[in-house]
């Protein structure tokens, strides 16, 4: 692994290397052409760390995903989260993602690019800034992650979604895509340092927000976590963690 890891090192830093490319396409080229070039990057990178590490991935419900922009909300159960979430839901996407993801070098460079929203929950207004600037990736096109818990979770296990999370989702009035992530965290979390490990990644049925009773909105958060717990095979219900 210590070879891989002086591998991955200097393939990350070819990586940063490719931001010159972003900016010259973003400027010459447009937009369209920058995002395109990001979201190559994203696939690649996520590609090579999984492989990297050694990860297998068993995906379930890949019909879920909708066509059209959505949020999918998942559990967080390790820093591996964003490279396989990329792999698996294959289309343009961004995360809500704490501040400080964004001062990551390289990875950070590309996760802004990657139409990602930094959060800081300290802060209540920069908290309803970054819900508009998600809004608006969603009405641009991009869909967006949210890791309701705020945290990643102990050994895998699922804490308490923040309140409030699940705003995006609803002033976007986009689907919601329930997202289970296990095993994750065997690859890297548990042990603090990465180990090859199997995954499996459950996608929900998509929920419409708009179709949803004043009543069902409010205990919208509370049944999407439901949702993802009862997805752990594993231990089931042991994988709540009301202790977050």
């Amino acid at each position: 692994m210590f070879f891989k890891g002086i591998m991955y090192i200097i393939y990350m830093l070819a990586v940063r290397i490719k931001g010159i490319k972003y900016s010259y396409l973003k400027k010459y080229k447009g937009n369209e052409a920058a995002d395109k070039f990001v979201e190559e990057i994203a696939m690649k990178w996520s590609t090579y760390t999984i492989k990297t590490i050694g990860i297998e991935i068993e995906v379930e419900g890949k019909e879920n995903i909708p066509t059209e922009p959505c949020v999918f909300i998942s559990n967080h159960t390790s820093i591996l989260d964003i490279p396989i979430l990329f792999k698996t839901i294959s289309k343009p996407i961004g995360f809500i993602a704490k501040k400080e993801m964004l001062k990551v070098p390289v990875l950070g460079y590309w996760l802004e690019k990657a139409h990602c929203v930094p959060l800081d929950r300290s802060n209540a207004r920069e908290a309803v800034k970054s819900i508009s600037e998600g809004v608006k990736n969603i009405k641009e096109g991009f869909s967006m992650v949210i890791f309701p818990e705020g945290t990643r979770g102990k050994r895998g296990r699922v804490g308490e979604f923040k309140k409030g999370s699940l705003k995006l989702a609803t002033r976007a009035k986009a689907l919601i895509v329930p997202v289970t992530i296990e095993g994750a965290n065997k690859g890297f979390e548990d042990e603090r340092r990465f180990k090859p490990c199997k995954v499996r990644v459950v996608f929900g049925k998509p929920i419409n927000p708009s179709e949803l009773s004043k009543e069902e909105l409010v205990e919208l958060a509370t049944s999407i976590r439901e949702e993802i717990v009862m997805n752990i095979k594993e231990n089931g219900l042991n994988w709540c963690d009301n202790s977050i």
